[in-house]
């Protein structure tokens, strides 16, 4: 049981506690701060407006003029050891003219021989004729003109073999620089190759050839003019059996060709092989590819959209786009 003088002291205490607390004497509570919120950071897209515009995709490259009319020239009865070549790259030549020849021993002693030969049963021939000789010794003096007549023929014939001679006008575009005197050479070989200077079309050669068809007109510029083009021979055109060399490239004629263009000079060819006019155009890189899947992402609200496409002429740079983009649109790049 508590007493009356052992409580007092005990209320005592809690009141006096209860002064200090009133009177700041111990320290108040700091409030909890909210945490700052966080500004979500600003995304930023680089973009293109999808324009209006034309199109065209092309084939450019360069090529050289060469001559329409061309030849070989080759030994065709023979071949044999080569004795000597007579023209160069670049020497002029008049149908006759001798270009190489091969050796033929004697031939031309043979040759002089029987001519004296021939002579001789000539003036046999004469004097029985003139002696009123039988007609069984002139038949004979007669067949043996005949059979000396026929042998100098073949000895010509012969020697005609060893040399080659141009049949045409013109300039010597080819000349097969491995062979020397010595060196043997078969028939039909070809020697060296003369062309008609005055008649050009241009040889377009490159890795698209497959894209010329014959008839395809072609702008060709020569220096700063451009001049209409026609295809006129292509690789897929020339027979199996036809001249290697026009496998490997696509002639070209030239309307108004310049007078001073020669044979070697270079041009610049293009080719249209698609167009579009008045097209929506967009950077080839907007239009991004996923597993066959075409599509654009287009900026709209601030907010990024993919959107599918279909597109239409492409080039190095740019493509056309026929359906899911508007004119003015903004188009995300990156």
């Amino acid at each position: 049981m508590i007493t009356y003088k052992r409580f007092i002291p005990i209320v005592s205490l809690v009141l006096l506690l209860s002064v200090l607390a009133g009177c700041g004497l111990f320290p108040e509570e700091e409030p909890l701060l909210a945490p700052p919120l966080m500004e979500p950071a600003e995304v930023s897209y680089s973009t293109v407006k999808a324009k209006r515009g034309d199109i065209v995709k092309t084939i450019r490259g360069s090529g050289s003029f060469v001559s329409i009319e061309s030849k070989y020239m080759f030994f065709e009865a023979r071949g044999g050891r080569l004795k000597e070549i007579h023209v160069k790259l670049g020497d002029e030549v008049k149908k006759g003219d001798l270009l190489a020849e091969l050796y033929t021993d004697d031939i031309e002693s043979q040759i002089k021989q029987q001519e004296l030969a021939l002579r001789k049963t000539q003036i046999t021939y004469n004097q029985l004729k003139d002696s009123n000789g039988d007609k069984y010794d002139l038949e004979k003096a007669s067949i043996d003109i005949e059979i000396a007549r026929m042998k100098l023929n073949e000895l010509r014939e012969e020697r005609d073999q060893s040399l080659l001679v141009t049949d045409v006008d013109g300039t010597v575009t080819y000349v097969d620089t491995r062979l020397g005197p010595g060196d043997n050479v078969s028939a039909f070989q070809n020697i060296m190759r003369i062309a008609n200077p005055s008649n050009l079309y241009l040889a377009y050669s490159g890795s698209n050839l497959s894209s010329f068809t014959m008839g395809a007109k072609v702008d060709v510029t020569i220096g700063d003019k451009v001049y209409g083009g026609e295809v006129i021979s292509t690789p897929a055109n020339v027979p199996p059996d036809g001249d290697e060399n026009l496998k490997n490239y696509v002639g070209i004629t030239v309307k108004e060709l310049p007078g001073d263009v020669k044979m070697g000079d270079n041009a610049q060819v293009s080719l249209i092989l698609e167009e579009s006019k008045n097209a929506i155009i967009l950077p080839k890189q907007a239009v991004r590819n996923y597993m066959g899947r075409k599509y654009v992402n287009v900026l709209e609200n601030g907010l990024n959209n993919e959107r599918d496409v279909e597109i239409g002429v492409e080039t190095a740079t740019e493509v056309e786009i026929r359906k899911g983009v508007e004119e003015g649109e903004e188009i995300i790049l990156r």
